[in-house]
Order: structure tokens, then sequence, then C-alpha cells
């Protein structure tokens, strides 16, 4: 069998490509992507109400948000959802698979729940039920949810703290 120059220059580029780990993404891309835009998600339980309320009570008041049950459903569920796109249309790698993994485990958790447990309080908020009521769902979503969020949320952030070190990438901690 005769090689030409055209086959081996294939194999080469084939091989190389696959020994460097050849990805589309950039270093900064992954880490945006997966980690990142878990910002929008940073807010969990009773501090999304807390947040939520700040909120509509600064004027953001809009037709998409203008009740609790529709800022939920078309700020923060389609917030995950696209973030979630954004992570599944990357290409993972060895040393990306675990930060990739961690982030879908977390959107996971948080989507359930948003979709659960805070549109019940949701609802509660929106029907102007008692504000003790209200108050108590809050701690019984915290109680249920927060400790498991808060693994999975500093699970991820190690991992990506990690990677962005590794990868020479700059992260800025929030004073929060």
């Amino acid at each position: 069998m005769r090689l030409n120059f055209k086959n081996v220059m294939l194999m080469v580029m084939v091989l190389t490509i696959t020994a460097c780990e050849f990805s589309l993404n950039t270093p900064e891309e992954y880490f945006d992507r997966v980690a990142l835009n878990t910002n929008s998600i940073s807010r969990f339980g009773g501090q999304y109400f807390n947040t939520y309320l700040r909120y509509i009570k600064g004027g953001a008041n809009t037709t998409d948000f203008n009740t609790c049950e529709k800022y939920l459903k078309n700020n923060s569920i389609a917030t995950v959802e696209r973030n979630v796109k954004k992570i599944k249309e990357l290409q993972p790698t060895k040393k990306t698979k675990p930060m990739i993994d961690a982030a879908l485990d977390l959107y996971a958790f948080v989507l359930k729940s948003y979709q659960t447990d805070h549109l019940k309080v949701a609802k509660m908020i929106d029907n102007h039920a008692p504000e003790n009521e209200i108050n108590q769902a809050i701690n019984e979503l915290d109680n249920k949810s927060y400790d498991a969020f808060e693994q999975k949320y500093n699970k991820l952030w190690d991992i990506a703290e990690a990677y962005a070190r590794d990868n020479g990438i700059e992260v800025k901690k929030m004073p929060f």
C-alpha cells in the first residue's frame, strides 16, 4: 500500500488534534458559559424572593415581570434554560467535563426547584397570602433545599476556580 503525502498529512493532523484535546472553544468561553453564568442563580430560596421584592419596589415592573410568577417563569426559568443550552453546545474535554457536569447538576436542581417550590411561593406572593404564611413557605423551601443548593454551587465553583487558575483566567470575587 502506497501512502501519498495528503494521506500522511491528514493522519498527522488527526493525531495532533486528538492528542492536544483540540477544542473550538477557548478556556474563557468554557469558564464563562459553565461557571460565570451561574451568577444568575446565586440567589436561591429566601434570597431569591428578597431580590425579587427589591426589584419590583425599584420600579422595574414590566408586563413580562409584573407578577412574581411571571418573573420566575419569564426571567429566572428562561435564563436557566438558555444557560443549560449554551453549556450543552460546548464540546466537553477531559479538563472541562467535571466542570460541565457540576454545572448541569446545579442547573437541573435549581430548575426543578424553580418549577415547583419557588413557583408555590411566587403564587402565594401574587395572591397576597398573609406575610407569615409566605415567610413560613420560604423557610420550608430553605430548610428543604438550600443546603443542597449551596453544596452543588460550591462544588461547581471549587472546580471552576481551579480551572480558571490553570488557564490564567482572573476571577474576581464579589463582596456579598
